[in-house]
């Protein structure tokens, strides 16, 4: 059964690093675009700014939700490397349910956030300001869902994330 959770939580992890890439582009080329029109041909861009926050904003979280899953986030393993093996699991475990505890704590603020920012629209490109403040809830529910697949996890977590 945990099998198929596992190939589950990979390709959500796939899935969130190739939209991370496309929003990543997305940010380059924009600001790419808004130095060459402004230094180059005189003519500022009023739009190249509010997109690439707007994909800065989406590539940050798709990108730290697939880190937790693949252990990819800085971490400092000196002390849970100089434990016995069942204490450094049990502290993994321990740090895993914090990062699910913030990973609940990004969806319900963010969702929050994201609801009254509804009636607002940015102002150049005025698209709605919820496109990019959901970002957060939904970077929030990526992490629940790894945090609770590595929890799950028969394998320690520890040598999950080792590379």
């Amino acid at each position: 059964m945990y099998q198929y959770l596992d190939k589950f939580g990979n390709a959500l992890a796939l899935g969130s690093q190739a939209a991370g890439v496309v929003t990543a582009l997305a940010m380059i080329g924009s600001l790419l675009l808004g130095v060459f029109y402004r230094y180059v041909l005189g003519d500022a861009l009023v739009w190249s700014d509010e997109v690439a926050a707007l994909a800065f904003t989406w590539t940050v979280f798709l990108f730290a939700s697939a880190l937790v899953r693949t252990g990819g986030h800085v971490r400092v393993t000196l002390l849970v490397d100089s434990l016995p093996a069942l204490l450094g699991e049990l502290v993994e475990r321990s740090i895993m349910v914090l990062i699910f505890g913030l990973g609940l704590v990004m969806l319900w603020t963010g969702w929050n956030f994201a609801e009254f920012t509804a009636g607002q629209v940015s102002p150049a490109i005025r698209y709605p300001i919820w496109v990019r403040n959901a970002a957060v809830p939904f970077g929030g529910a990526l992490i629940c869902i790894h945090a609770l697949i590595l929890l799950v996890r028969p394998r320690p977590i520890h040598k999950s994330s080792e590379h």
